[in-house]
């Protein structure tokens, strides 16, 4: 695999863009807290541009990527959820929960799609397209 040089910030960037919808008060202090530098109102707006184009490549898989999260997050925080410690939590808090970490999962795993997308170190094809039919 032929990967290009990419710096580490960068690539943090990219990945929480591509997990935020739109440019919020949130990611600016998460950027910022994670010693990204500053951004002008049009740096910003040309990278969530950037990100658009790279979260569209995983909209094909988008339905999918949320069924999965939520049966990962299912199986993962029922053991979680059931610990000693977690107890205090009342049931409906647990769902909330459970259903916030699913949101997550999406988020990130759908993040890091677009991202290896855009590097094209994966690309998205069809069954046909890999069977040759």
């Amino acid at each position: 695999m032929n990967m290009r040089r990419i710096p580490v910030e960068a690539i943090q960037s990219e990945l929480l863009m591509d997990m935020c919808e739109d440019v919020s008060a949130d990611l600016i202090a998460s950027l910022k807290s994670l010693g990204q530098p500053g951004r002008s109102p049009e740096v910003m707006k040309m990278e969530m541009k950037a990100s658009k184009r790279r979260t569209a490549a995983v909209e094909p898989l988008s339905e999918l990527l949320s069924v999965y999260a939520h049966l990962l997050s299912q199986g993962l925080f029922k053991v979680i959820l059931d610990h000693p410690a977690l107890n205090s939590l009342e049931g409906g808090e647990k769902e909330v929960f459970q259903r916030d970490q699913a949101e997550l999962f999406y988020a990130t795993s759908s993040a890091i799609l677009a991202n290896l997308f855009d590097k094209k170190i994966i690309r998205y094809t069809t069954a046909e397209e890999v069977c040759d039919e």
